[in-house]
């Protein structure tokens, strides 16, 4: 044991003699959640909190031949759903987001089949923090799958897509539903799409209500253009929302909701990679930005996310190898659905692109505002996060300074960005993000041991940029 080990021991130790002097003194009562008076639960964390010293040097196990260990731990951080089984999946794909009232709202897979959405009964599963993370309720049901073996919607329910109404108590749950894997669909059997909303700021949710058709299984779909796929046309074989962030703009309100964006990654025949898609009602109805489903905005994307620029330009984020692909949408002057799409670049194509190992993992992009640490004065901030490493690993977050009222092209978009902090020291993969009531980011991601936790952690501008940004 070196010399930092052993103080690091040593406060561990004076730490656990002072909360056992008050633990002793104290009612009894955790505070591991909201309104839990379970005395044996802080005894039990107690126990755990004496045993800590015994673990310091521990590793993370090794997972497919990937060996990490937590360095420097981020305050704050918590593992929100822990899977103890490594034999299959039990907890995966996160999404974030908060209400009006400034509550976190925690959406996430629990996969009662093991495995992905399409292999069987997926259930939604979410927690509630009303303190900026501090404190979280305890998981609750939110969507039931049934199983069974036939592709019927509500077999299961996975990869969920949030977005909370900044004004009111609304918001929208698109998740994917059925028994159909999404690279094995065909034309004749294929995914659902399902929505569900609240009205009280996600604490409770309606049940999944279906509305693939309006995406495909007529001629009237966005992605469908015949009754049937005769190898001509516009004729999805398969599509999802990519999980994580749903987008609400900053800019464009109709009737009482802000516009919200989503990108589906869509396959079949004339149909390849991500495409947007807008809603003025709060995701009951969807239109497909640009109107033209021939027109392949990213056809090297893979699961895409999306953001609003200050001057209302819509950048596609999407996942690749290596990196991100970029594409950015401006609107014609004075319009709010007309408009152009930009040339698609590779990030790693790009001069100090955003550069990465041959992992393909979904990540966030999110813009927020801050101010440069410098001179002081107020600036645009565009953050993404994905694994930096060959494989599922090292999750990190790189950031661009936007220059002031400045329209991008997609290459310029795509070029200069800068590798912030690197928020897993070990095997991780998809992550989300949005912005906290107190400015914090509030970071959730997988991370391991085993595939996945899913994990909680507030961070500052400055924690995320290094000091550059405050």
């Amino acid at each position: 044991m070196n010399t930092q080990s052993i103080i690091l021991l040593a406060v561990v130790l004076a730490v656990a003699v002072v909360v056992l002097y008050r633990y002793l003194r104290s009612d009894n009562k955790c505070g591991c959640c909201d309104g839990c008076n379970n005395k044996d639960c802080g005894a039990l964390h107690l126990v755990l909190f004496l045993l800590l010293p015994i673990g310091v040097q521990a590793t993370v196990p090794v997972v497919d031949g990937y060996t990490g260990a937590y360095t420097q731990p981020l305050s704050g951080r918590q593992v929100l759903a822990y899977s103890n089984d490594s034999t299959r999946d039990v907890y995966r794909i996160p999404a974030i987001a908060k209400n009006r009232k400034g509550e976190l709202v925690a959406v996430y897979d629990f996969r009662v089949c093991g495995s992905d959405i399409g292999f069987g009964e997926v259930d939604q599963v979410m927690r509630i923090s009303k303190n900026n993370g501090k404190r979280w309720s305890k998981e609750v049901k939110i969507t039931d799958g049934i199983g069974g073996n036939e592709n019927i919607f509500g077999v299961g329910f996975g990869d969920p897509a949030i977005c909370l109404d900044r004004e009111s108590g609304h918001g929208v749950l698109i998740t994917v539903s059925g028994k159909c894997i999404y690279s094995y669909a065909t034309a004749t059997n294929r995914p659902y799409i399902a929505v569900q909303s609240t009205c009280d700021g996600g604490h409770t949710w309606s049940q999944p209500e279906d509305i693939t058709s309006q995406f495909w299984g007529n001629r009237h779909s966005i992605f469908q253009q015949s009754d049937t796929d005769d190898g001509t046309g516009i004729f999805a074989w398969a599509g999802f929302f990519g999980s994580g962030k749903i987008l609400q703009s900053r800019q464009i309100k109709v009737g009482k909701f802000y516009r919200l964006y989503a990108a589906l990654l869509v396959r079949g025949t004339g149909l390849k990679g991500a495409y947007v898609v807008y809603s003025d009602d709060m995701g009951r109805n969807w239109q497909l930005l640009g109107g033209d489903p021939a027109f392949q905005a990213a056809p090297d994307s893979d699961e895409p996310k999306m953001e609003e620029l200050p001057n209302g330009q819509i950048v596609l984020s999407g996942r690749k190898w290596y990196g991100r692909t970029f594409n950015i949408w401006t609107y014609a002057q004075g319009s709010t659905s007309e408009g152009t799409w930009d040339k698609p670049v590779n990030s790693h194509d790009a001069p100090g692109g955003i550069k990465v190992g041959a992992n393909s993992c979904n990540g966030e992009i999110l813009f927020v505002r801050g101010k440069l640490a410098q001179t002081g004065k107020p600036c645009n901030v565009v953050l993404q996060s994905l694994p930096k490493a060959d494989k599922r690993a090292d999750v990190t977050i790189y950031y661009k300074v936007l220059e002031e009222d400045k329209s991008y092209s997609t290459a310029g978009f795509s070029a200069d960005w800068i590798e912030g902090l690197q928020v897993s020291q070990t095997r991780s993969a998809y992550s989300t993000m949005c912005q906290q009531k107190d400015g914090r980011i509030a970071f959730f991601y997988e991370e391991e041991p085993y595939i996945y936790n899913m994990v909680y952690v507030p961070l500052t501008l400055s924690q995320i940029t290094k000091g550059v940004v405050l």
